[in-house]
């Protein structure tokens, strides 16, 4: 089995006319945390809705060695892709349980349920409030309930858009620890991410991406972090 469970190879996007994505090349390691990193709006999120298929391409995107461009997005879900957007996405009118559940709908055994001691394990804070509407609860946790929700599918691969953003402290080191703990049972993570010391914390690798572009990567053994702080500011 090859090391790699994601390649992109030249992968380009646009919305409408507005080319956002010129060419990007990413390998995402088995069982490691794969983060990408720069400064806002150089195209990081877009490429990660092309991965999930919501901006569209016709470049390889190979997971698991098959192609899966041409294939809607909850097939990708179905194929062992869990994503957690960037603003989380819970649904505000249903509880936590619920919106918990409805991750199910991305495993590709037709099991619909999920091992709530396992989930509340991870983020024992859902089971208090599993009877809480998403809407009700503090952002930190309903960062927690979408992980959880994406964690239900099965997935072999973890996709997380800047799950840190307008978190406090506290939650970011409990994530920090459920990350941890998942990519060391073999989960694969893709992360994007702004907050150095979260991403470092986790990473194995990194690419840093500007104007829609790789033009950096690196493993973490070789990482000069004051370069990459320059990255991240300009």
């Amino acid at each position: 089995m090859s090391n790699i469970i994601l390649e992109t190879k030249n992968v380009r996007a646009a919305y409408g006319e507005s080319r956002i994505l010129w060419g990007v090349d990413v390998q995402v390691q088995r069982g490691k945390v794969t983060t990408i990193m720069g400064r806002n709006g150089v195209g990081k999120t877009t490429f990660l809705r092309t991965i999930m298929g919501l901006v569209k391409t016709k470049d390889p995107i190979i997971f698991n060695g098959e192609e899966i461009q041409y294939l809607p997005t909850y097939k990708r879900a179905r194929k062992g892709i869990g994503y957690v957007p960037q603003g989380r996405e819970i649904f505000s009118k249903l509880t936590v349980y619920e919106n918990i559940f409805i991750g199910t709908e991305a495993r590709n055994d037709s099991i619909h349920s999920f091992d709530e001691e396992e989930i509340y394990g991870l983020f024992p804070i859902l089971e208090d409030f599993r009877n809480r509407l998403g809407g009700n609860i503090s952002g930190g946790q309903q960062q927690q309930l979408a992980i959880a929700r994406a964690l239900v599918g099965k997935p072999n691969l973890l996709i997380l858009d800047e799950p840190t953003e307008g978190i406090q402290p506290s939650v970011i080191q409990e994530i920090t620890e459920v990350l941890n703990h998942l990519v060391d049972q073999g989960l694969s993570v893709l992360l994007v991410e702004q907050k150095l010391d979260f991403a470092r914390s986790i990473s194995s690798y990194y690419y840093i991406m500007d104007r829609g572009k790789i033009v950096k990567h690196i493993d973490k053994m070789d990482v000069d972090f004051e370069e990459l702080k320059i990255y991240l500011s300009i």
